[in-house]
């Protein structure tokens, strides 16, 4: 046996650990980068850990990889983007801070190069498929474990931290631990079906987990991510075999249970509050800029204090009443997402009189921040002076700002490709799309979808994207050839 074969030998020994392992750490460094903010300590530790990580399986992708030309253009097209990117920033900027800026890029670029690392160990493990889902049954346990034990604690920093309102547990990003747990409960709940087959205590136990988190998270997406997981997975079941109907009903009513307690749950709650905000905030607003003309400058800029004066402070304040059409609607001065929004466009038609290319390649990150302004605390109605930052609150839209069109056209190619791919393998074998463990991976990609539509989590957030990428090579081993056999019979196990 060649010294190469041998070492080959040696990572598929060991390379299953390691990949349970590198999906416990997951949520171990999104604890520990929690703990880090709150402190008021650097990220470099995590970021680093997170950095180090990325290289390693993606070392080990291309020495177990028998296409290794795959890795060679994915880093071809990677390095005339980044190069591209760098490029239209230094003639932007002249004071480019490129290595903040490629810290965020490489953000961006993790779900691709994460997604190509987990397909390899798929395809190149006998077992690989098992062994990513077993990581991600344990990664789940360990965020339901820190959820629980900050609430016990009497540490959890909720969902809705202000109002106290929903679990989040020792995770920073609501947002992004939202979709977390969104993604990851189809596939708890499909693979809990097949472990357990034609037993139903099993899956209600399940379904109280999974459900139980979502609906005690708070997010209005959260919910919605339970609501849509209960009724597709059972369709799904009931389409694909009528002896799945026991464990369809039973999802069905526990789906239903949940869907009951809407009006008490947290998520209600918010919105209940956010309505109350919003008309003491136009109070303010209203109260702040009486007896004055509405169209004057000195009545906006009085008014805009409340929440755009970062974007006053770097524009002026004609160029954000243009932006806002000199509105003194409180629900939209007090967005943060237009905000956030309005402030991109603003600096993306400054970037583009210095390059015309920046709408193609995107602006840099650190421009996107102001450095100390005058912030405004709703609950607390006081000011403070710190700095602000005004990175899109949406994947899309921060893809399309900070990456440009042409970032956005690589990320759209590449999710592309997994739901073209389900196309051509149902094109073969019709009735294999309710099969629940593909419908699972089906839902779980719809659900990130909608959240990178709407929400900051699963592009340019890798404490969610990782998962992210788990869904997608997921998707691609289970279109590579026949899905195993039913789970309501009890003699076909899944793998």
């Amino acid at each position: 046996m060649t010294s190469s074969n041998q070492l080959m030998t040696w990572l598929k020994r060991r390379l299953p650990v390691l990949i349970v392992v590198f999906c416990v750490l997951q949520p171990l460094l999104d604890v520990l980068g929690y703990w880090q903010l709150r402190t008021g300590l650097s990220n470099t530790f995590t970021l680093t850990a997170r950095i180090v990580l990325l290289v390693m399986i993606l070392v080990l992708g291309v020495l177990l990889s028998r296409r290794r030309w795959v890795y060679l253009v994915l880093g071809l097209i990677v390095l005339a983007y980044l190069s591209g990117h760098c490029l239209v920033c230094r003639r932007v900027n002249p004071d480019y801070a490129w290595l903040e800026d490629l810290a965020d890029q490489i953000r961006f670029l993790f779900l691709p190069i994460a997604t190509l690392c987990f397909i390899t160990f798929s395809k190149e493990l006998q077992d690989g498929f098992s062994v990513l889902m077993k990581g991600l049954l344990l990664s789940f346990g360990v965020i339901l474990l820190v959820m629980l034990l900050s609430v016990l604690t009497g540490t959890d920093p909720h969902t809705y931290e202000a109002k106290g309102i929903g679990v989040r547990g020792w995770f920073f990003w609501s947002s992004a631990q939202s979709a977390i747990l969104s993604l990851l409960c189809p596939l708890v709940l499909a693979w809990t079906l097949e472990r357990f087959p034609g037993r139903l205590l099993p899956l209600v136990g399940a379904c109280l987990l999974c459900f139980g988190v979502l609906f005690l998270f708070g997010t209005r997406l959260a919910y919605a991510s339970l609501m849509a997981t209960g009724l597709c997975l059972a369709a799904c079941m009931l389409l694909h075999d009528k002896s799945l109907r026991p464990q369809a009903l039973t999802l069905l009513l526990c789906t239903a249970v949940f869907a009951c307690l809407l009006p008490v749950s947290p998520m209600m709650r918010n919105q209940r509050e956010v309505a109350r905000n919003a008309v003491t905030k136009q109070q303010r607003i209203d109260a702040a800029v009486a007896g004055l003309e509405p169209g004057d400058p000195e009545t906006l800029r009085i008014a805009y204090r409340y929440n755009l004066q970062g974007m006053v402070d770097r524009f002026g304040i004609q160029a954000v009443a243009e932006a806002y059409e000199g509105t003194l609607d409180a629900n939209r001065i007090c967005d943060d997402r237009l905000r956030k929004l309005r402030y991109c466009e603003l600096l993306m038609r400054e970037s583009t009189e210095a390059s015309p290319l920046s709408p193609f390649f995107g602006l840099e990150i650190g421009r996107t921040r102001v450095e100390e302004t005058e912030v405004y605390y709703f609950e607390a109605d006081q000011w403070k002076r710190e700095f602000e930052t005004y990175d899109p609150e949406n994947d899309v839209l921060g893809v399309v700002y900070l990456c440009g069109y042409l970032g956005l056209a690589l990320c759209v190619c590449f999710l592309g490709i997994f739901p073209l791919r389900v196309l051509r393998f149902l094109r073969r074998q019709p009735r294999m799309l309710f099969h629940p463990r593909l419908a699972a991976f089906l839902i779980a990609f719809a659900i990130a979808l909608v959240y990178a539509c709407t929400t900051v989590s699963v592009l340019r957030r890798n404490n969610a994207s990782v998962y992210l990428a788990y869904v997608l090579a997921g998707l691609w081993h289970l279109t590579r050839g026949p899905l195993p056999g039913l789970p309501g019979r009890k003699k076909e196990l899944s793998p």
